[in-house]
């Protein structure tokens, strides 16, 4: 397996393609461009910052995903799709975007494995940790006694 670009024909494998055609439609009366691509791009960001927050990672060339996390991306657009549109999601594509979530946190702490890509980017995602120094304190319990 590899990393991959979502695509609409995956898109389709979640949606019908007439429930697709009515997002896109609702979208283009209201004046807005596709809400495919852009919700595509948000949900690959969204995915690859998950990947990126577990230090070990390597994350793939820009727009890719593990091909492991393709069903999870498509959960969260099942439901990002529909509330752009301003519909609201249905409660199984609810609950498939929760558990999408819930595994994404599962690669962010290390605990689902993806796999390498064939080609890496130098793009890193992780933000620097705070560093918490050692409490020191100004009392001990023998100055404190008798307070």
């Amino acid at each position: 397996m590899s990393w991959i670009i979502p695509v609409e024909a995956d898109v389709l494998t979640v949606l019908s393609e007439t429930e697709l055609a009515t997002y896109r439609a609702a979208a283009l009366a209201g004046g807005q461009a596709d809400p495919l691509a852009p919700t595509l791009a948000q949900v690959v960001d969204l995915v690859r910052g998950y990947v990126g927050a577990y230090k070990p990672n390597t994350l793939g060339l820009p727009g890719t995903i593990p091909q492991k996390l393709l069903a999870p991306a498509l959960d969260l657009v099942a439901v990002r799709l529909p509330q752009r549109v301003g519909v609201p999601p249905k409660d199984v594509r609810k609950a498939a975007a929760d558990q999408a979530i819930r595994l994404l946190e599962q690669v962010a702490a290390g605990i689902f494995n993806i796999e390498e890509p064939d080609s890496s980017t130098t793009e890193t995602t992780a933000a620097p940790r705070p560093t918490i120094e050692a409490r020191h304190r100004h009392f001990s319990r023998h100055s404190e006694e008798g307070v």
